[in-house]
């Protein structure tokens, strides 16, 4: 890369200035300014950025307003630093660049990937560099978003992964609540925000909620196929009904040692409140469209994007493209949680961008190419102006969401493996729809869980956001 002005050379200048003032006469203020952008020249670089999804990351012209905005931001990267920018249909997964690597040819400069495919691959392989080791950007800007929903980008502790915060669509996260406000106000009930506002959005209030709009849908002619509350995972509401409870998924013993956090009375009460619920009929498994298109719920806990997603030409899979007025809420916190609590996780299969150590390019243009890269496509507020302005109905909803967000919870699905998460899964799922007891459930889970953890956990997340 070649700067119109050297800092070196600019050095020396201003020593010698300083050395040829005489002594004896009065001290002078120099009025420069050191923060002064350098003109930047990388006419003979090409920045190669690789991507399954390409037609998401570079979209036809014409397809979107959003897309129209990023295709104008490329350029004007390109027009500001002289640089070229390729974006490149590639694999989910880092197999294709170890070859090149391997071969010595160049490969990509960036990634667009999930954690659990190029991400931990390419990470295990040596080959990706850590955010912290890239010139010319700090990985920890607001741009790139709240650490927390960054989880599946640091391995062992140190960040590598990045995420386009500030672009399309709304980070998506498990476990949100939505609820529909015109049946609540129809049956003359209270909405969850009075209950959040008054401090009571507690599993007894909710409880006692649950019961009254299953009594006030009776007097309303709905039929027995109505639900005062549909999930479609049931395996992911208790995990986030156990997080509301003061768990975590894994946690340190009295002598610093990584335990399973679920595993105790806390986790327990969490399962036993769920089956309560789903044998009361209050909690009914089923597809999200009993509360979305057919409107036969009252409340719906599932993942974020059905309440904060609008696809074009896909509409009417999502909240916002169905006729119906919604609210957005963190669930009910059980008696060992507050209202700080939050139900909602990042699942491991989370998309990020991921810098290859072997390019062929220097990291400090990379760092630079980056920095401008994932600035704001408009001054709009992207996704945040979108959510806020014309997506929910409220702005308590909004503020519901961000908190999740900013507070979010780590499921370690990464470090506990497939094995033990899935039978971890299909344990509560278990308690929770059949006669299995929560003691028996963590009694078939305990040692493959306590295994994956001492075999692969040496750090977690909480530890960081400790720091």
């Amino acid at each position: 890369m070649k700067k119109s002005v050297s800092l070196f050379f600019f050095g020396i200048m201003m020593i010698s200035v300083l050395l040829s003032v005489s002594c004896s006469q009065a001290p002078e203020v120099f009025d420069v300014d050191l923060d002064t952008d350098l003109a930047i020249d990388m006419s003979d670089i090409t920045f190669r950025w690789g991507t399954a999804w390409l037609t998401q990351f570079y979209p036809s012209e014409g397809f979107s307003n959003a897309g129209d905005k990023m295709r104008a931001h490329y350029r004007e990267i390109e027009k500001e630093l002289g640089c070229k920018i390729e974006f490149l249909a590639w694999q989910d997964g880092g197999t294709r660049v170890m070859e090149q690597v391997a071969a010595g040819m160049q490969t990509l400069d960036v990634i667009d990937s999930h954690a659990t495919n190029a991400g931990i691959e390419l990470y295990r392989a040596g080959l990706l560099t850590p955010v912290d080791d890239i010139p010319n950007i700090n990985g920890y800007d607001e741009k790139f978003g709240p650490l927390r929903f960054r989880q599946y980008g640091i391995f062992d502790g140190r960040l590598y992964g990045l995420y386009q915060y500030n672009w399309d669509f709304a980070p998506e996260f498990a476990c949100s609540m939505t609820f529909n406000t015109d049946m609540l106000n129809s049956f003359g009930l209270t909405l969850p925000y009075e209950y959040q506002e008054n401090g009571r959005w507690t599993w007894q209030e909710y409880e006692n909620l649950l019961f009254s709009v299953a009594d006030a849908a009776k007097n309303y002619g709905y039929d027995s196929k109505f639900a005062p509350h549909v999930a479609n995972m049931p395996e992911r509401d208790a995990l986030g009904f156990m997080f509301v409870n003061g768990c975590q998924v894994i946690e340190k013993d009295a002598n610093g040692n990584y335990v399973f956090g679920l595993d105790n009375q806390k986790g327990i009460d969490a399962l036993e409140y769920l089956k309560r619920l789903y044998n009361e009929d209050l909690y009914v498994v089923g597809d999200v469209n009993v509360f979305m298109k057919d409107k036969n719920a009252a409340f719906m806990t599932t993942e974020s994007y059905y309440a904060t997603h609008f696809t074009e030409n896909n509409e009417s899979n999502y909240l916002p493209g169905n006729d119906i007025t919604y609210g957005f809420i963190n669930y009910p916190h059980g008696p060992n949680g507050d209202e700080n609590c939050v139900s909602a996780y990042v699942h491991k299969v989370r998309r990020l961008n991921w810098v290859i150590k072997y390019s062929g390019n220097e990291l400090s243009d990379i760092g630079i190419f980056l920095d401008k890269m994932f600035e704001p496509i408009d001054d709009e507020g992207g996704w945040r102006s979108s959510l806020e302005r014309y997506v929910f109905f409220d702005q308590r909803d909004f503020d519901n969401y961000s908190f999740m967000l900013e507070h979010i919870n780590y499921r370690h699905d990464l470090d506990l493996g497939e094995n033990a998460s899935s039978k971890m899964d299909d344990a509560f799922t278990n308690v929770i729809t059949r006669s299995r007891s929560a003691t028996e459930a963590f009694n078939s889970i305990r040692t493959v869980v306590n295994e994956a953890i001492a075999k692969n956990v040496n750090w977690v997340f909480e530890d960081i956001v400790a720091q």
